[in-house]
């Protein structure tokens, strides 16, 4: 079984560790360190709250010390950071002349809230850190077949993004909201060149074989895992 995915442009840099887990691996440090000849103790997953919130990892902060949120940033060389997914979007994000890294966690409620922009406008304002000089990976998530949303959801997109916001109509009353696509509208209207911004296509929902869906099986609490990091 299929273990973890990589993104061709992320895996351009060979001093970045980097992945998007499956079922096989999940959430399981220990393997993951395993298979990366890292230590358990090297990788920093995020507690999760459906925020805008932005953590960054500096030197010397222990996993005690990390307070929650959904986007971490940092510029450690010690470290591989991650957030855990099962349907929303996960965003892995390397800066390539500052040797900076984000992971993202982007399900609608953080997406509204700003997570996104709040994230690359961290690494801009404070890392000296050039839009042009990112690359991202945008890893699998719930396609827009199957993430129907209420009116009111749609709605608040719309308030919020207008025309970047992507979705479908079908038969059913209910718009379906395409997070990935919205996404990466998002990240270009950053100023992130759309070359620059690896895709996905790959859908946790569909494929229950690899991916974990909250939608899907809403009592099973199973997470990918969605990690980037600069360990030597």
């Amino acid at each position: 079984m299929t273990k973890l995915f990589k993104s061709g442009i992320l895996d351009e840099f060979h001093h970045l560790m980097h992945g998007f887990t499956t079922r096989e691996l999940n959430n399981d440090y220990d393997r993951i360190a395993q298979e990366f000849g890292i230590l358990p103790s090297q990788i920093y997953a995020l507690k999760q709250i459906h925020s805008n919130q932005i953590v960054v990892l500096e030197r010397g902060m222990d996993l005690v010390d990390i307070p929650p949120g959904d986007a971490y940033v940092t510029s450690r060389k010690d470290v591989v950071i991650g957030i855990k997914t099962a349907d929303c979007v996960p965003i892995l994000v390397y800066e390539v002349k500052q040797d900076v890294v984000a992971a993202i966690h982007a399900g609608y409620k953080g997406m509204l809230a700003g997570v996104i922009e709040k994230a690359i406008h961290h690494m801009t304002d404070h890392l000296s850190c050039q839009v042009e000089d990112m690359r991202v990976a945008i890893g699998p998530c719930i396609s827009v077949d199957h993430y129907e949303v209420s009116p009111e959801i749609f709605q608040d997109f719309i308030n919020v993004y207008a025309n970047n916001v992507c979705c479908q109509t079908y038969a059913t009353a209910r718009p379906h909201l395409d997070l990935r696509s919205t996404a990466k509208n998002i990240l270009e209207g950053l100023g992130i060149h759309p070359e620059h911004i690896d895709v996905s296509k790959r859908c946790t929902y569909e494929e229950q074989d690899l991916f974990f869906s909250h939608r899907r099986e809403p009592e099973n609490k199973g997470r990918q895992f969605n990690f980037i990091g600069m360990v030597s």
